[in-house]
């Protein structure tokens, strides 16, 4: 059997794909070789330089051993390190090539025992031999680096990548090792900067954590303000196992949202013998609790590589083989600690958002008036708002008022039942009764007026833009108010729209190519005891009554009366246009008079669009001014909806 050097191509120029997993790699090497500092510097993003103080390498260790694609240092008995007696991370003897991933040209310098050599390496080179039959590439020789005294220097040039930026870089870095720091005697830094756990930005972030073992106490450096304990004990086929680390959760889900690398870190990753094995185990499960949101942690589970047993990972290095029983029975033991998180979680949450919602002046003194039986209810609502997975504070403020009105409907509808009770010479019990629905009602309207406001500013913005037609049709058709304030919800039966439709239809196929090209579109509506037929023209349509304006209308109001009849009702419909422009004859008012007067002998008007929403805008807006002085239970909600946001609390 011969290999061919093709094997590299697949082994190590398209193997990892990202600047920091291959630079991962470089430094797993460094841990290897007995480093106490790893140096990495950039240079414009062209040129990055991995040094470390280890034991470096002879000419015969870089030919035999750095050189030797596949060589497996702990089959040859190269378990531990020398120096420190760490536990080696390598296994494959493929990291090396990683850095053909990410550099076109590999320069390694290095030093041992006073022996100080240096060798190139290019990719262009390497595909160059790949060509030929199987053979030796030979990397070539270059001059020994003068200022290196011990270990070894790698400098990759030429980048692939064509941007990176190092605040990112140095963020991964640190979450793919859990042995950096100066507790380990192993120091990395990226352009001068210490790499330090705290790099990994979510370890601020955590508001609890779980803690496998006491002895992960010492190696855990979050910030949570509680602690909690899990069992580091994982058993497999009869063997126990022990794990360390922790699961965390966080405040709030944008917490785990990394901006500038684009990275998800709601993740669970497994760390084995002080490296990334796994970058995440928590989306191997199909979990859709809200907790599952918050979480992010780290599991670190040696027994998943020892020494005498088969090697785990994939040919990256970067996941788990996922049928090995061993990460099977790692997999089965997170879940079971997820269980555990949730549940604790989800009671801390509830405590929380009750104690949240109570820090609100406003809802503090409602619940001092609510019915003794409804506070507790009432309280655990609120608990409940608080675990929902919300970053925009106001969200959490209308769930808040929401809680407060269901609660306000809830206790009148108790007044009610207790209406048989109340003494009818009673007259303080029967006005409170009939008070608290007016402040139902009033509220509601006052709820309702804004929103309808809201939609007029929407509708104004699109009408602006004379652009988004459909958009148009979608918001008059579905809020007949804007035509008339006293038309509430549409109210057709679908038998009815259909008959109506398939009648308009009818005319509509009749009207010739410039008539049909003028109409955005036409519906029937049934609304305040009336039928609609609502027509809209295109904003930019010069119309004119008294010629085709007026015949088209006349066909969609024959058509609508034959329909109506047929369905066994007498009723007259109500045809409404809606006009970008007024007709060019309304200049003069007397024609325009005589025109207003024909439309309204057979139930037809013409509105424009900018009139829709200046007449809305004013009778909703008059609502609003004329209410000011709201009610009491309005005055209540607005001080939850202004409440200030540090009283909201944690998403």
């Amino acid at each position: 059997m011969q290999v061919s050097l093709s094997a590299l191509k697949h082994l190590g120029i398209g193997l990892y794909s990202s600047i920091p997993a291959a630079l991962a790699e470089a430094v797993a090497n460094a841990w290897d070789a007995d480093a106490e500092h790893v140096k990495i510097r950039t240079d414009s993003g062209r040129t990055i330089t991995i040094e470390d103080d280890g034991s470096g390498m002879t000419v015969s260790d870089a030919n035999e051993k750095y050189l030797c694609v596949g060589y497996a240092r702990r089959e040859v008995g190269e378990t531990r390190t020398g120096r420190h007696d760490r536990p080696v991370m390598g296994r494959k003897g493929i990291g090396k090539l990683s850095m053909f991933s990410i550099a076109n040209t590999v320069t390694v310098h290095s030093v041992k025992n006073g022996e100080s050599h240096g060798f190139e390496m290019k990719v262009k080179d390497i595909k160059s031999a790949l060509r030929g039959k199987p053979s030796a590439y030979n990397p070539i020789s270059v001059e020994a680096a003068g200022d290196l005294k011990a270990g070894t220097r790698i400098t990759l040039t030429d980048i692939k990548p064509k941007k990176f930026y190092p605040k990112p870089l140095k963020r991964r870095l640190a979450r793919k090792f859990s042995i950096i720091g100066s507790r380990n005697k192993f120091e990395v830094t990226l352009n001068g900067a210490p790499i330090t756990a705290e790099d990994r930005d979510y370890l601020k972030n955590l508001q609890y954590a779980w803690l496998f073992g006491e002895n992960s106490r010492s190696e855990f450096s979050g910030s949570a303000s509680k602690t909690f304990g899990l069992d580091p004990e994982v058993n497999m086929d009869g063997i126990t196992e022990r794990v360390s680390g922790w699961i965390g959760t966080v405040e709030k889900p944008s917490q785990l949202k990394d901006d500038v690398g684009g990275e998800n870190l709601n993740q669970i990753a497994i760390m084995s013998r002080g490296k990334m094995a796994q970058e995440d185990v928590l989306g191997s499960f199909e979990e859709g609790g809200v907790y599952s949101k918050y979480v992010v942690g780290e599991i670190r589970a040696d027994f998943l590589d020892r020494d005498d047993m088969e090697d785990i990972t994939t040919t990256g290095r970067q996941m788990i083989v996922e049928d090995d029983p061993r990460y099977e029975a790692l997999k089965e033991k997170t879940w079971r600690d997820l269980k555990i998180v949730q549940s604790k979680w989800k009671e801390l949450r509830n405590e929380e958002g009750a104690k949240v919602a109570l820090e609100i002046p406003a809802i503090r003194e409602w619940l001092g008036g609510l019915p003794p039986r409804h506070v507790n209810p009432a309280k655990k609502i609120f608990g409940r708002i608080n675990t929902l997975a919300l970053d925009n504070d106001d969200m959490k403020r209308q769930l808040f008022v929401s809680g407060v009105l269901a609660f306000e409907n809830l206790r009148f509808k108790d007044m009610l039942e207790r209406l048989d009770d109340i003494d009818i010479s009673n007259l303080k019990a029967v006005t409170d009764l009939f008070a608290q629905a007016d402040d139902l009602e009033a509220d509601a309207y006052h709820r309702i007026t804004k929103n309808r406001l809201g939609v007029i500013e929407t509708f104004s913005s699109i009408r602006d833009q004379n652009a988004k037609e459909q958009l148009i049709k979608e918001l008059l058709f579905k809020h007949p108010w804007l035509l008339d304030p006293a038309w509430e919800r549409v109210t057709a039966t679908e038998a009815m729209e259909s008959t109506m439709r398939k009648a308009l239809n009818g005319v509509i196929n009749g009207l010739t190519r410039e008539e049909n090209d003028s109409r955005l579109d036409i519906q029937y509506r049934t609304t305040g005891n009336k039928h609609l037929i609502i027509e809209l023209k295109r904003p930019e349509t010069s119309t004119n009554v008294a010629g085709s304006l007026l015949a088209q209308l006349k066909k969609y109001k024959n058509a609508a009366t034959e329909a109506l009849r047929e369905s066994d009702r007498n009723e007259s419909p109500e045809i409404i246009c809606v006009l970008g422009k007024h007709p060019k004859s309304w200049e003069n008012s007397e024609e325009r008079g005589e025109d207003e007067r024909v439309l309204e002998a057979f139930g037809a008007r013409i509105v424009l669009y900018d009139q829709l929403i200046e007449n809305a805008q004013e009778a909703y807006g008059d609502y609003i001014k004329k209410h000011e002085e709201t009610t009491k239970l309005a005055a209540l909600i607005d001080k939850i909806s202004k409440a200030d946001r540090g009283a909201i609390g944690p998403s």
